[in-house]
Parts: structure tokens; C-alpha cells; sequence
């Protein structure tokens, strides 16, 4: 266990824990790609340009990560959010099936599939589905 705590390092930038493997590859994609664009500003009614990090950047804060020992954190809301949001797709035909069982159409068990994959990503962004507004104790809140 211990060679493979020495070959991981929590990442805050992805919110996940790497090695020094796939961090390069993560670095060479975000280069080789070069996707950039622009996002709509609600508040604002404008589109925002979308700030690309260097591959330098990047690398510099890979090598600072790893040049420290590994410490244990925890996981982001979001990340965790992810993994159940990925466990609950890997599960979906089982899910479905489940709710089958119950006794629900299979329209019926789909309709609650999508409701529960809302309620997992909305609670981890801090967003009110019926209102669409963020909620107080959100971790994206400007200050």
C-alpha cells in the first residue's frame, strides 16, 4: 500500500487524487486539444471568454504536489457527486429494473431515474431545482 500512496497526489485543480502518469497525459490532451470557447453570463447578458491554463502551468503544479508527501483529504462535494453520479450510470439498467419491480412502467422508472440523477448533481452545485437559484450553504457562492 505504502508504493502506492508514494504515487498519488490530490489534485484541487480536478478535485480527484492522480499519479504522476495520468497527470501527464491530462496535461498533453489539454495541449494537443486546444479547446477554447465562451460561456453565456446570465447576470450579465454577455459571453465571457473561457481562460485556457498553460501546459507550464499545469506541470508546475503536478511537480509541486508531488514534491511533498502524500496526505490524505477530503473529497470535494462535487467529486463525490461524480462517482455517485457514475455508479448510478454503470447501475442504470439495474436501477430501472428495480423500479420495475415495484411495480412502476418502465417510462415511470425512467422519469425517477432522471429525477434522482437531478437530485444527486443538483444538491452537490448547491442548486434549487424549483427555483434554480443557488442555496446559502453552496461552495459556489461569491463572497
Amino acid at each position: 500500500m505504502t508504493q502506492q500512496i508514494d504515487e498519488v497526489r490530490f489534485w484541487p485543480r480536478l478535485g480527484i487524487y492522480i499519479t504522476r502518469e495520468f497527470a501527464d497525459e491530462y496535461i498533453e490532451r489539454s495541449q494537443d486539444t486546444g479547446i477554447t470557447g465562451e460561456y453565456l453570463d446570465d447576470d450579465l447578458e454577455e459571453y465571457n471568454q473561457v481562460t485556457t491554463i498553460s501546459p507550464l502551468t499545469l506541470r508546475r503544479e503536478v511537480d509541486e504536489i508531488f514534491s511533498k508527501p502524500f496526505e490524505e483529504v477530503e473529497l470535494p462535494e462535487e467529486t463525490k457527486a461524480l462517482f455517485k453520479l457514475m455508479e448510478m450510470e454503470r447501475n442504470r439498467k439495474k436501477i430501472l429494473l428495480d423500479y420495475k419491480s415495484q411495480g412502476m412502467t418502465i417510462e415511470e422508472a425512467k422519469e425517477q431515474y432522471a429525477k434522482e440523477i437531478d437530485e444527486v448533481a443538483s444538491e452537490a452545485l448547491g442548486i434549487d431545482l424549483a427555483g434554480k437559484t443557488e442555496s446559502e450553504d453552496s461552495p459556489h457562492e461569491e463572497e
